[in-house]
């Protein structure tokens, strides 16, 4: 885990939903990354949410060109306000499907960071649509990484949640993910097929959603409840909240240290490399 991320002093939904975990993934997707950035790198903040990627990256490299992108004009006007805020100079922002960067050229960009923008809700083959529209825009001898779920780990909560309140329905969630795609062997396949062929790789990243207090970790995840409990009536909402409480806090890697509480979930981190040998096998 690097020690990077720092804690802005902004809050958001996303953020509190989140609980921190895509930032730290964020800063590690910019851990040792190669090749480094410079002054003449032209890096894409692709499906950029409230610029987790951007912010890291203005961390390191106050001066860095960077692109940030994202299909959710909300998503982007965030951005634009802390551009605004932190006083962010060469941050462009574009409304754009992370499948379709029709808006650029190919061989753009120097350095693209796509963190949990692979899978598109109701699209199949949205992954390797991604990867390829990396591919495309990167620049040769450029590097495309790109975060993806292995284990959330919360989701349990809410399902068992509502099997108490509910015992006769099957649980709610509209979030779930196939099993398949939350393999790293998943990821590489669809950086491989996209075009990166033997020049990707995938690595392990842990993460952890966090809060200060049980109640507002309880809080901030029952910010997705429509996920999980739609149509329930506000009774319901109610007895379902202390039960919720106790399946957070029997969730296998639920600990509370350093003066909070946290959930440990994991994610994939895959890199592919534009350097034209892409399709060689070595013989």
């Amino acid at each position: 885990m690097t020690s990077t991320p720092s804690h802005p002093g902004y809050s958001s939904y996303y953020e509190r939903m989140t609980g921190n975990c895509t930032r730290l993934v964020a800063a590690q997707m910019l851990s040792n990354i190669f090749p480094p950035i410079t002054s003449s790198s032209y890096i894409l903040d692709n499906a950029c949410g409230p610029g987790m990627v951007t912010e890291q990256v203005k961390l390191l490299h106050p001066d860095a060109r960077i692109m940030a992108t994202d299909l959710a004009p909300a998503m982007i006007e965030q951005v634009q306000q802390r551009v605004e805020r932190e006083g962010w100079g060469n941050v462009e922002t574009n409304v754009l499907d992370v499948r379709d960067l029709k808006s650029f050229g190919d061989d753009t960009f120097s350095h693209i960071f796509t963190n949990f923008g692979l899978l598109v809700p109701g699209d199949t083959e949205a992954g390797v649509k991604v990867a390829g529209e990396c591919f495309r825009v990167l620049r040769p001898e450029g590097v495309a990484v790109i975060s993806t779920w292995a284990d959330r780990v919360w989701p349990p909560a809410f399902c068992n949640t509502a099997c108490a309140i509910r015992p006769h329905e099957p649980p709610q969630n509209s979030i779930a993910i196939q099993p398949e795609w939350m393999r790293g062997s998943w990821l590489l396949a669809q950086l491989e097929n996209a075009g990166f062929g033997n020049n990707a790789e995938v690595r392990p990243c842990l993460t952890y959603t966090s809060a200060p207090t049980l109640d507002k970790l309880v809080d901030n995840l029952l910010l997705i409840k429509e996920m999980f409990f739609k149509g329930y009536s506000d009774e319901e909402l109610e007895r379902a909240r202390p039960v919720f409480r106790e399946e957070v806090r029997k969730l296998r890697t639920f600990e509370e240290r350093d003066g909070e509480v946290r959930i440990g979930m994991k994610a994939w981190i895959g890199m592919g490399w534009k350097k034209g040998d892409e399709g060689e096998i070595a013989t």
